[in-house]
């Protein structure tokens, strides 16, 4: 449960979703501006990770079930942005790739409450991990 309180902290979700929101939404830069939010999105990655394992609780070591899953959600998630930000192109949006960016991080915070339900519910029952 300690695990589950410190990753899903508001201070992490903040900083993840400011990193998901730059990073998609730089599509619509012109190059080599695009490619220059790389930089700093690796910096604040890395930051963030040692910001993470240092104030961490507990450390438990992800099982190969929970990297799969985690692997999916991703990929999903990327899918989504590019349907979303294609049908806003195609639409003649001006900003397809923010206006996606900015739908895809939205419900992914709005999805978070229930995430983190559903995870306790499986921490007390004993199907889960911790």
């Amino acid at each position: 449960m300690a695990e589950l309180r410190h990753g899903l902290s508001p201070f992490y979700l903040t900083w993840a979703a400011l990193l998901l929101f730059a990073s998609f939404a730089s599509f619509d830069l012109p190059n080599p501006w695009g490619g220059a939010v790389l930089f700093p999105g690796i910096v604040l990655v890395a930051v963030m990770v040692f910001a993470y394992l240092r104030r961490a609780p507990v450390r438990n070591k992800p099982s190969s079930g929970a990297t799969l899953i985690a692997v999916a959600c991703g990929l999903a998630l990327v899918g989504v942005f590019r349907v979303l930000a294609g049908a806003f192109e195609a639409g003649g949006a001006p900003a397809p790739h923010v206006i996606a960016s900015a739908i895809v991080v939205g419900v992914c915070l709005l999805l978070v409450p229930y995430g983190r339900r559903i995870a306790e519910t499986r921490l007390r029952s004993g199907t889960g991990s911790g």
